[in-house]
């Protein structure tokens, strides 16, 4: 599950293992279930989350984590194709100057397993600043217990 995802579509089920992996965990370390909170049918469950009125992103477990997701939602606000998503490293979301606190909060959901309530500083691709808000950040594990990344959930954000 950790190859290079293509964008979203019908012919890949809009990635509907990957999502659930983000989903299960979620619901296991925070106690959100999206599917109920959204009233998402699970028939249509992974195209939902892509056209969804929120934002959904997450990132693999190298070393230097590298986005693998992000609905129709997070390509819009990053103003960046599904291409240049999926070859970004998670720290570049941020400027230079805002990447230590990044850091840190990272670095905490990796020792408590998640964070609620976070806000932080983001740039898009043009270099747009935007101030994310209330931001549900979590570890990703499969079933079998092996570290599979981590993921971030948020409703809104302000333009700086």
């Amino acid at each position: 599950m950790q190859s290079t995802l293509t964008i979203p579509s019908p012919t890949n089920d809009y990635h509907r293992e990957h999502l659930l992996v983000l989903l299960e965990n979620l619901q296991q370390f925070v106690g959100v279930d999206l599917i109920q909170e959204y009233g998402f049918s699970l028939d249509r469950l992974s195209e939902q989350i892509f056209d969804a009125n929120f934002y959904l992103l997450s990132h693999n477990c190298a070393a230097d984590p590298i986005l693998n997701y992000g609905n129709r939602r997070v390509l819009e606000l990053w103003e960046v194709s599904w291409a240049e998503l999926t070859k970004m490293h998670s720290r570049e979301t941020t400027k230079s100057s805002d990447r230590a606190s990044r850091s840190a909060i990272m670095q905490q959901v990796a020792a408590q397993n998640y964070v609620t309530g976070y806000d932080g500083i983001r740039v898009s691709k043009t270099g747009r600043e935007f101030r994310i808000l209330d931001v549900t950040i979590w570890n990703l594990f499969t079933n079998d217990g092996k570290s599979y990344g981590q993921a971030a959930w948020f409703k809104t954000y302000e333009s700086i």
